[in-house]
Order: C-alpha cells, then structure tokens, then sequence
C-alpha cells in the first residue's frame, strides 16, 4: 500500500476556498493508495466533520483520450474519511502536527501504467452560503512488469 501525503491542503472553507495547490505522489499500476492530508479551516485550525455535509470524489486518468471524464467515482463517507482530531501514527510524515483526512483507493482505480491520474475531491460545507472547495491529488502510476 502506497500513501501519499499532503500538508495543510486548505487554507479555507469560506466563501472563498484557496487550495495550497495539487498534492503529487506516486504508486504502482493494480495497487492500492492511502490519501492522507490535513485540512484546515479559514483560521488554520483543522476542519471537522459536522462542518461538511459531503464529500464527492472522482478519479480521472489524464492520459485518456477522455481526460475529463471520470474514470471511477469512490464513496466518500465523511465521517469514514475525516477526523475530528488530528492523527499522528506512522503514515504521516510530513510533520509532528498530523492528519485529519484519510482515504483508500483500491487498486482497480489505478489498473494504466505508465499513466497520471488524478483524484478530486469537492467538500460540500454544511453552513449555507459558505462554497464548495476541492482537493486534488495527482499520481503518476508506474507500469510493473510482473504481476
């Protein structure tokens, strides 16, 4: 199992969502991937789960003569995939502060080498008025020769 870490993806989830920018990893063709990161509200604390309604995620394979099309669309279940407090186990090594969003993807999603894909994930907010925002990982999936 590959994991693929991003620190502090988001610096908000008001009306204006700022994205720290694309988090980038990469796995194996036919295995399975960990998404970890920490989201944060507007005033860098991290984000909780009352504070989403839901979670859409997509997966597209970029190298497609359908890039824009969704190659899988994972269940996101908010309270499986958001942390009201931060963990800190081993997975996580970007720093001593930790995660607060953790998904797996299985290996079907990613079944291209030698392709990227990439993960999008849009939190719909539960306070009315506050926008949508979204958090992209992009992979590079390596052909394997055996398997």
């Amino acid at each position: 199992m590959a994991y693929v870490v991003a620190q502090d993806i988001y610096e908000s989830l008001t009306t204006v969502a700022r994205s720290q920018g694309v988090c980038h990893g990469t796995i194996w063709e036919d295995s399975g991937v960990q998404l970890l990161a920490r989201v944060n509200r507007a005033d860098n604390t991290p984000l909780l789960q009352a504070e989403i309604t839901s979670i859409t995620g997509k997966v597209f394979l970029l190298d497609s003569t359908t890039p824009t099309t969704a190659s899988s669309t994972p269940t996101v279940t908010v309270a499986s995939v958001i942390f009201d407090t931060l963990q800190t186990d081993s997975r996580w090594d970007a720093d001593s502060t930790g995660y607060n969003f953790k998904l797996q993807l299985g290996a079907s999603a990613f079944a291209t080498g030698n392709a990227r894909y990439r993960i999008e994930f849009e939190f719909d907010p539960s306070t009315a008025g506050e926008e949508n925002c979204v958090m992209v990982f992009e992979l590079s999936v390596q052909e394997r020769y055996a398997g």
